[in-house]
Formats: structure tokens, C-alpha cells, sequence
């Protein structure tokens, strides 16, 4: 017969200062002295993971990847500081890697207003449309041999949902931080006076 023992304690985590309970649900079966078990913890861990598929993504340099996983780190750690200047960090990365040779010893505005005119800033938003377009016209006309997936059903709604953060979220969201910034930074200098 197994046995079923739970066991639970609390702790203080050293990352986010708070207490944490900790549930371990065993299960023994004495016939064979075999263990298992599964450990939870409340409150569940709300750290902030790397963007998924930044490890494959072409073109993105391993030193920009890297500077951008400490980048996350150190937003889990609670080092606000650190964190906006690794993200100045990784920006510098990202337009280095893009701009022509003559732009990368130029300050990051430079940097920054020359990027449009090396890549198109547009191109990859029509693309997420036109996917969601053909992926309509599969389900909106038969043909038996031409049915979506639950695969492309699914790539589909996570496009629907880039394209929608995109036009809709991201740029709400940016004016709120150059707005936030902007006030942060007219505090400061007002402060100084």
C-alpha cells in the first residue's frame, strides 16, 4: 500500500524579500522502499524568463544574447539600475550589429537614426498581417487537402497576438515610458536648480 506524506515548511527568499511556503507531497511504497515526490511553492515564482526563441534567432550575436540573459537576471535580482543600463547595453548590441562600419564608433543616437535606413522597420509587421491573411483564406475555402493545422491554428493566434502588441500595446506602452522618463528627468533637473 502507498502512502501519501506531506510536509511543508516556509522560508525567506533572499531574491524578492518575501515568505515563501513550501509544499512536499511524498509518496512511499513499501514494498519496494521507492520515493517519489513533487515539491511546490506559494507564492509560485513570478521571475521574468528570456524571450522564447532568442537562442535560435539569426543574426542576433552571442554577445548580445548574453548581455541581454543578464539583462533579465539582473531585473530578477531587483537591480533596477543595472538593468536600465544593461538595456542601453543590449540596444548598442543590436544597432552595432546593423549599422554600417563608419556608424559604430558614433554615439547611440547616431546609431539609432541610421538603423531605419539598414533595415525595414515595416517589412516585418507586414509579414505578421500577411500570415494571418492566408492563414484565414486555409480555413475560410475548402479544399480537403489544404486544411489548417493545429499547429498553424495555433502560430496563428501567437501572430494575431505579435501583431496586435505591436500597433496596439507596444506603442501605448513606450509613450508611457518616455512620458514617465521625460517627467523623471525634468524632476531631476528642477531638483538641481
Amino acid at each position: 500500500m502507498k502512502t501519501m506524506v506531506v510536509e511543508f515548511t516556509r522560508s525567506h527568499c533572499p531574491g524578492c524579500q518575501k515568505t515563501l511556503t513550501f509544499l512536499y507531497l511524498t509518496e512511499t511504497n513499501p514494498n519496494n522502499n521507492n520515493q517519489s515526490g513533487q515539491l511546490f511553492i506559494y507564492p509560485g515564482d513570478d521571475t521574468r524568463q528570456p524571450l522564447k526563441g532568442i537562442e535560435e534567432a539569426p543574426g542576433l550575436q552571442d554577445g548580445v544574447k548574453n548581455a541581454y540573459f543578464s539583462t533579465v537576471n539582473v531585473l530578477n535580482a531587483h537591480e533596477w539600475t543595472a538593468t536600465a543600463v544593461l538595456c542601453r547595453r543590449v540596444l548598442e548590441g543590436i544597432t552595432k550589429s546593423i549599422v554600417p562600419e563608419d556608424y559604430k564608433n558614433k554615439p547611440l543616437a547616431s546609431q539609432l537614426k541610421e538603423l531605419p535606413n539598414q533595415i525595414n522597420l515595416s517589412e516585418p509587421i507586414l509579414t505578421l498581417a500577411d500570415a494571418i491573411r492566408k492563414g484565414g483564406n486555409l480555413g475560410a475555402h475548402f479544399d480537403i487537402e489544404k486544411e489548417p493545422t493545429e499547429e498553424i491554428s495555433s502560430l496563428m493566434v501567437d501572430v494575431l497576438d505579435y501583431l496586435i502588441e505591436y500597433i496596439f500595446i507596444l506603442p501605448n506602452r513606450i509613450k508611457n515610458l518616455h512620458d514617465k522618463i521625460e517627467k523623471l528627468s525634468n524632476d531631476m533637473q528642477q531638483n538641481a536648480s
